[in-house]
């Protein structure tokens, strides 16, 4: 076998294997351990990784705990802030009606105005011609 090949061979192993072979998931389970030591080591790796997974587990949730408590309630303000802007609407709705019925008397009022305005001068034209008795206006 020719140096490269044997570089090849060993780089593929370490891609395979891992690197390291007595951290590697791959030969953890595959080896065999004859010494009780390491069987005792492997365990008490794998339960101080179970614990930290534990406390892990605990902080996210009791982090989506605090994320739902916060989301009812922004639900609950969100909900008070509907029921007044639906209160709100139906007096504004009372507003609007009261606006338009102003502005139609309004209307009503300045035509009475202009009414009784040009009424005034017809009769004051209608008295001083009656009075005055002006020959060329047709009388």
């Amino acid at each position: 076998m020719t140096p490269r090949k044997r570089a090849h061979e060993t780089n593929r192993s370490k891609l395979l294997h891992g690197s390291n072979p007595s951290t590697s998931v791959r030969n953890r389970k595959h080896k065999k351990s004859s010494s009780s030591s390491t069987a005792a080591q492997e365990a008490k790796d794998i339960t101080s990784s179970l614990s930290r997974t534990k406390a892990m587990m605990r902080q996210e949730l009791e982090r989506m705990s605090n994320v739902t408590e916060s989301i009812q309630h922004d639900g609950k303000m969100l909900q008070q802030t509907k029921e007044e802007q639906m209160g709100m609407k139906g007096g504004i709705q009372g507003a609007k009606g009261s606006f338009a019925l102003l502005k139609l008397k309004e209307r009503e009022d300045e035509i009475i105005f202009w009414s009784s305005v040009v009424f005034f001068f017809i009769v004051a034209l209608y008295v001083l011609w009656t009075r005055i008795r002006i020959p060329f206006l047709l009388w």
